[in-house]
């Protein structure tokens, strides 16, 4: 009964969504990347360096 269920869906829009979703991500990310301002950009360009723990967004 399962079987015969999972053979009956339709998953050719999965791979729609998630190429949509994937862009979507993708685009968020790299808005919030370059809206980012240099003094915030520096900050956490530096906290590989710096032993002390800091909130680089403060």
């Amino acid at each position: 009964m399962i079987k015969d269920l999972v053979c009956a869906l339709d998953y050719s829009a999965c791979a729609e969504w998630a190429l949509a979703l994937f862009v979507v991500a993708f685009a968020t990310i790299t808005y919030g990347t370059l809206k980012l301002s240099q003094e915030a950009s520096d900050r956490f360009a530096s906290i590989p360096l710096t032993d002390n723990v800091e909130d680089p967004r403060q």
